[in-house]
Parts: structure tokens; sequence; C-alpha cells
């Protein structure tokens, strides 16, 4: 009774996927040694971080009242 089935088409199965390549230590030593270069590269030292203005410098806002900096400036 071929009218009680349903006329499905079932595509076959995919194809075995290769086996994956061993692991390539020394490679991988090498890609990491050549980011760890570039990340220390890009690194700056202390003396080029500024973490405030000069001290000997005074702000228009700071001369107008005269008085100290504050934090709030």
């Amino acid at each position: 009774m071929s009218f009680m089935k349903p006329k499905v088409y079932v595509p076959p199965p995919p194809p075995v996927p290769e086996e994956p390549e061993q692991a390539d230590y020394e490679k991988a030593a090498a890609l990491a040694g050549e980011a760890e270069t570039q990340e220390r590269k890009k690194r700056r030292g202390r003396g080029s971080t500024i973490v405030a203005g000069q001290l000997g410098e005074t702000s228009t806002s700071m001369s107008s009242t005269g008085g100290t900096p504050t934090l709030l400036g």
C-alpha cells in the first residue's frame, strides 16, 4: 500500500570527515613566541605614562580663583 506512505526524499548521509592533523607543537610554540613579542612591543614604560599635568603648570580656572588646585578643578 504505497498510498499510505508519504513520498519523502531522504538525502544521503554526509561524507565522513577527514582525520585531524597531529598537533605541531613546534609551530605552535613559534606562533606563541611571535605573539608574545608583539605584545611586549606594544607596552609602554613608566616614563611614557601620563598620570597628571606638570607640577609647575597653572590653569586659568585656578589662577582666577587664586586658590590651590582641588580634585574638582
